[in-house]
């Protein structure tokens, strides 16, 4: 079956319950979805009344909605919880159903729109934040201790109803590890929110922090309860890769369009160093590895070890290294060889992504639902940039084809927008 024969198909919950028509009266759904802040959503519905437009004020979409799974017209409101769901339906009944659940939240910001018109070109623009939200509404003030960062993640998340898969399970969501501090000494304090103290804490490992609906079903209530995960980890650079994205053939290309930059003046190692607050003695440490696969054969540290030779000369006699080394200063007081480490290693982190790329997907073509924080394929952008890359966020965008609105209104398409980034190119840059 030619991926084209696909149609993309839309699903949408309120609270737990399916919502039926949308056609009728989404206009248009981007959910961006990240791994390393929260995912958010942006829903347009039509709110023109659909009883006639006769009953001056009458506006459906705010005041005539009810949670019935055949009402009319949901009713939407602050923090009702909305999961959204995208899938490619083939023409053929016995095909295999491609979908996946890529938000899971809550409405933050309701938004009337009132045209020149007033029917039909008002609408209600709806914003939502994933699950995340319910820990970003109370400063907490805290003291943790003998816990190692995962561990408290992993308190964290439990508290809130979601889920977590531990280290060592399959789909672990938790990773093994994690800074520890004994509580004779060190004691962490928390005066933020949780979800603040949570990405504190990732930034300190260089892990991700973030929560995204699980493979399981939509469960009802207001709650997503256990079908909400959350992730607590290094960039999942290791997982299987989703199938590669491709530029060519040019006439029925998966990857619309792409644009990558990579840069030279970025540290390739990081030198951490400490005085034992215990011992006295100066702990120092150089981290050049991030602790996980690149994604090519040739790193920011091999490209300027190359070219730093050759410009030999005009650095009167140093020795040829990759880059100079860059002190880490942080507010963070490191009490054993193992933090410092960790430390340095989540700086290198933050900055060892050697190329970034951004680039249009047209989904009717893409055999999977694109997700965030997974490895990606890329083909036919030549050898430097095909190869493995790292999915940090995918902008789904689906809605009525501006090019087709005006002949068949129930044309909708497909796309998203991609942000790859990769820590190694495929040769020499």
């Amino acid at each position: 079956m030619s991926p084209a024969q696909r149609r993309p198909v839309l699903r949408l919950w309120l609270d737990g319950v399916p919502l039926e028509k949308l056609g009728d009266w989404v206009l248009q759904v981007e959910v961006e979805e990240r791994c390393d802040e929260a995912s958010s959503l942006r829903l347009s519905v039509d709110l023109s009344p659909i009883h006639g437009s006769d009953a001056a004020g009458d506006w459906d979409a705010l005041e005539r909605g009810s949670f019935a799974a055949d009402a009319a017209v949901p009713d939407f409101g602050l923090l009702r919880r909305v999961t959204v769901q995208f899938g490619l339906e083939s023409d053929d009944p016995d095909g295999p159903e491609i979908s996946s659940t890529v938000f899971d939240g809550y409405l933050t910001a309701v938004e009337p729109v009132f045209g020149e018109a007033r029917v039909p070109d008002s609408r209600l623009e709806l914003t939502g934040v994933d699950a995340s939200c319910l820990m970003h509404f109370e400063t907490v003030t805290r003291t943790w201790s003998d816990l190692t960062d995962v561990q408290i993640a992993r308190e964290i998340f439990t508290r809130y109803g979601f889920a977590v898969v531990d280290a060592g399970k399959p789909g672990a969501t938790l990773e093994d590890g994690g800074l520890d501090r004994p509580g004779a000494r060190a004691v962490l304090v928390q005066r933020a929110t949780d979800a603040e103290f949570l990405r504190m804490l990732a930034r300190r490992n260089g892990f991700e922090a973030y929560v995204a609906p699980g493979p399981g079903p939509v469960t009802a209530g207001p709650h997503p309860a256990g079908s909400v995960v959350g992730h607590f980890h290094s960039p999942a650079v290791a997982l299987p890769e989703q199938p590669a994205l491709a530029l060519f053939p040019r006439d029925a290309p998966t990857l619309a369009s792409f644009r990558a930059r990579y840069d030279s003046h970025q540290p390739t190692r990081i030198m951490g160093w400490h005085i034992d607050e215990q011992t006295r003695l100066l702990q120092r440490v150089t981290v050049s590895d991030p602790g996980y696969r690149r994604m090519g054969s040739h790193s920011r540290a091999d490209v300027l070890a190359t070219r730093l030779a050759a410009i030999q000369p005009v650095r009167h006699g140093t020795s040829p290294t990759p880059m100079e080394s860059v002190d880490v200063q942080t507010s963070d007081v490191p009490h054993s060889a193992a933090e410092v480490t960790a430390l340095a290693r989540a700086e290198l982190r933050l900055i060892d992504w050697f190329a970034a790329g951004t680039g249009t997907v047209l989904c009717e073509r893409y055999p999977v639902i694109l997700r965030a924080g997974r490895p990606i394929g890329l083909t036919g952008a030549g050898h430097l940039l095909d190869g493995s890359w790292y999915v940090r966020a995918v902008r789904h965008r689906w809605g009525v084809d501006p090019d087709e609105a005006t002949v068949e209104q129930s044309i909708r398409r497909y796309e998203a927008d991609v942000t790859l980034v990769r820590n190694a190119l495929g040769g020499a840059g």
